[in-house]
């Protein structure tokens, strides 16, 4: 039976709702003994069929109904894919959220922009921290990541121990933090591992992740031969980059200006809490950027992914309020572009270059270093924790096969793999692991207060909008006779010039009309029929299909 959980002592189930076969929208759920905890929350960015949504989140159906099994929700980091989610979940379950300090900062700040009913309790944890909750005791191991706080999970249950990597990679030089506890990760090898979750970002990228101190230099040498303004756009979260750039700007004697809300935000987060060294008279108001010498400033933005209502989106396409990129800039985009998303990052490219400014942008110019460890890291995770089963996490399919066939490359017996999909219930036990059934999901949407699923009628209006456009007709009737011509209007379906299509529809209307009017048709029945034989006459007229609107008006 699909959704069916076991329920015997020694049986766990676990359950990913998110974060397989895509990048994002990442969290899984652990069930033992009629207990759950949920491990991350996050949202995930939407594709390009998906127009003027905000983002997507988790679908909690199966949440919603088994919420009083619901113990904790458990954070391995504060990146957004893991986050993001959080604020929509607690609507659903009141549990006490465990987290690294930052996280817990990172998810306040996210509650402040949706505000719940209820104060939700925050356990804050540090690495080596061991917490018991329902039937899991859970040990939070520190790994280093893009951001500062991350830590891996050694859950105990019934069926064994359970690691869970969280993302991660092997950095023994990281600006700020400590490095992956390998020690931790390899006393629990030596205890005995039932089962390996790992993440699998990099698989597919031979040798080490490079570490986050080798970038210093080479921002140091971009700002050395930089005339002019630099700008530089990192991920918000990437407090490690954001320190470097302050770091770099202070010894070349720039002010800083930051732009963008959420890089504003995580920057006084941090600051608050002790996570960055900032010098505040380094920083300048955004608003105040004009009354510097452009070889006196930098300015840290937001738009690494070439979202549209970004800061250096705008910047580049000259509507921003403060900002307009010149000849002289030089632009620095220090992040990786996430899959999907290099359209909208080579067109902002294009238009900086067209501009004059010169670009960096991608690993050739060596200016960004991957938070996720590469083979021979992930290799090393495997070798130390020497585990029964294995399943690969956080990755596109490809990713997670790669990772797979590393991990039968160490020995470990294809039968004692799974490659799981988003909804797959995998069952362990002492003995075994494997998928018995799988739960039925949906995307849900997020568009302004609107919640949503995302194969709903407003996707696919939006998506006929953008290709085959609007076709509006009104017309005004009374006593059974209609006092003028239909009216028509289009938005992106026929040319306005184009008169010989306007007419003819026109006609079709206007004798439908007359002769329902005469068989004494309502003003609904005649909106029915005329939206079913324009759609027929409008695609043999023009081979296309816009969103048809018919409005009879009786006064």
């Amino acid at each position: 039976m699909k959704g069916q959980i076991s329920k015997d002592a020694d049986k766990v189930n676990i359950i990913p709702l998110g974060g397989l076969g895509a990048i994002g929208k990442n969290i899984t759920l652990f069930v033992q003994n009629d207990e759950i905890i949920i491990v991350d929350c996050g949202i995930m960015f939407p594709r390009d069929e998906m127009p003027g949504i905000d983002y997507i989140i988790p679908d909690f159906t199966y949440i919603k109904q088994n919420r009083s099994k619901v113990k904790a929700i458990v954070v391995t980091h504060g990146h957004e894919d893991h986050i993001g989610a959080i604020a929509f979940l607690l609507q659903e379950v009141q549990v006490p959220i465990y987290a690294t300090k930052l996280t817990i900062g990172l998810i306040q700040s996210r509650l402040e922009e949706k505000p719940l009913h209820y104060t939700p309790k925050f356990i804050e944890v540090v690495p080596r921290q061991i917490e018991k909750t329902g039937g899991f005791t859970i040990e939070f191991i520190g790994v280093n990541h893009s951001i500062i706080g991350g830590v891996g999970l050694a859950i105990e249950t019934s069926a064994g121990t359970i690691i869970h990597t969280g993302d991660f990679k092997i950095d023994f030089s990281p600006v700020e933090g400590e490095v992956t506890d390998i020690y931790r990760f390899a006393h629990y090898g030596e205890k005995g591992v039932a089962l390996l979750m790992s993440d699998s970002t990099n698989a597919e990228k031979d040798g080490f992740t490079k570490s986050e101190s080798a970038l210093l230099d080479r921002l140091s040498d971009i700002f050395s031969d930089s005339k002019g303004r630099i700008i530089v756009a990192s991920f918000a979260s990437n407090l490690q980059r954001i320190q470097q750039v302050f770091d770099t700007a202070r010894k070349f004697n720039r002010k800083i200006a930051i732009s963008g809300l959420s890089m504003q935000k995580n920057i006084e987060i941090a600051n608050t809490l002790g996570f960055l060294d900032i010098n505040k008279d380094t920083i300048v108001k955004i608003e105040d950027a004009g009354k510097y010498p452009h070889k006196k400033l930098v300015i840290i933005c937001t738009g690494t992914q070439g979202e549209p209502m970004s800061a250096l989106a705008r910047m580049a396409f000259g509507t921003h309020r403060n900002i307009i990129v010149g000849e002289r800039d030089t632009v620095i985009i220090t992040a990786s572009v996430i899959p999907g998303n290099e359209r909208m990052v080579t067109n902002i490219v294009n238009s900086l270059m067209e501009i004059g400014a010169d670009v960096y942008y991608d690993k050739n110019e060596d200016i960004h270093v991957s938070g996720h460890g590469a083979s021979k890291e992930l290799k090393l995770m495997l070798a130390i924790t020497k585990p029964k089963f294995f399943m690969p996490i956080h990755g596109e399919f490809k990713q997670l096969k790669k990772h797979a066939d590393i991990a039968e490359s160490l020995n470990i017996k294809p039968s004692h793999i799974v490659i799981a999909k988003n909804g797959d219930i995998i069952e362990l036990t002492k003995k075994s692991f494997k998928k018995v059934s799988q739960i039925p999901l949906v995307e849900m949407y997020v568009d302004g207060d609107e919640i949503g699923d995302v194969s709903s009628n407003v996707i696919k209006e939006r998506h006929l909008m953008s290709t085959d456009g609007i076709f509006y007709a009104s017309m005004v009737i009374s006593q059974g006779m209609p006092l003028s011509k239909p009216e028509i209007v289009t938005k992106g379906f026929i040319n306005n010039d184009n008169t010989k299509i306007h007419n003819l529809l026109q006609k079709d209307i206007e004798e439908k009309l007359y002769r329902m009017l005469i068989e004494r048709k309502t003003c609904i029945e005649i909106e029915d029929f005329l939206k079913k034989s324009l759609k027929n006459y409008i695609y043999k007229l023009t081979k296309r299909n816009p969103i048809i609107v018919v409005k009879v008006i009786e006064v």
